[in-house]
């Protein structure tokens, strides 16, 4: 396997994180004359990259002169174990779900300015609706993308929407403004023929600790869902949601535990 390629130009970016990397939890503090040591650097630089990470709240010192990870870090060690039970958590509830409807179940998260499918369950039939784990989406266009748009900073919202190319007609925009606001108050979307035509989809969001991780959805064929099925999938997308929401909470604690 090749080597990385070295990114040139931040050597004293790289010098920070490779300070930040040497926590462990077998070296849970270390010192100024410990950085310089291992990093061969000057006693004032490695102040100064110490200084950096503690003003950025991902460092503070524990004694006098000893420093550790700062409780913020642990966000970062949440936010990766969300990113990986959000795909093992949700298949099976996913496959249930595909076997209860007969219908495409999937999950996507956010990724930047995208939508990705991080799980799915498909039926084996013709009319099925195609996805694959790392499809990619507008987050403007399908209810589960416009579920992880409504989710953003109304600031966040507009960079994003203006960012479009082509720009999106004033009546358009508005209209979309008009449903991320429901979507973010009702916590439910719904979209037809937006992403493919003819295709209807309701989703949900997964929700925990009071962030959007992910959004859970059911996609179908517009002509064989009538409003009864629809109402029995909205039913069934909310309750898929919260028990993906809880499910990641408990996987979360199992981790914590160990």
């Amino acid at each position: 396997m090749n080597p990385a390629k070295t990114t040139r130009g931040v050597d004293s970016a790289r010098r920070v994180l490779q300070i930040l990397l040497q926590f462990s939890e077998t070296k849970p503090e270390t010192t100024i004359e410990e950085i310089a040591k291992i990093h061969g650097i000057s006693m004032p630089s490695a102040y100064r990259y110490l200084s950096l990470l503690r003003e950025m709240y991902l460092v503070e010192e524990r004694n006098r002169g000893s420093y550790s990870l700062s409780p913020k870090v642990l966000r970062l060690a949440a936010a990766s174990e969300v990113s990986l039970d959000l795909a093992s958590v949700s298949r099976p509830v996913l496959e249930r779900i595909m076997q209860e409807t007969h219908e495409t179940a999937l999950v996507v998260r956010r990724i930047r300015d995208v939508a990705v499918c991080v799980a799915v369950a498909q039926p084996d039939k013709s009319l099925a609706i195609s996805f694959q784990p790392g499809h990619i989406m507008p987050l403007h266009l399908g209810a589960a993308s416009k579920t992880l748009l409504a989710d953003l900073p109304t600031r966040k919202q507009q960079q994003y929407l203006a960012a479009l190319e082509p720009q999106l007609p004033p009546e358009e925009l508005f209209r979309l403004e008009s449903q991320l606001a429901v979507i973010g108050q009702s916590n439910f979307a719904e979209s037809e023929s937006e992403v493919d035509l003819g295709v209807w989809a309701v989703a949900a969001p997964v929700i925990v600790s009071a962030r959007v991780i992910g959004a859970v959805s059911i996609v179908a064929p517009a002509f064989r869902i009538p409003e009864e099925t629809r109402a029995r999938f909205r039913t069934i997308v909310k309750d898929a949601s919260t028990e993906i929401a809880n499910g990641i909470l408990n996987e979360s604690l199992n981790h914590s535990n160990f």
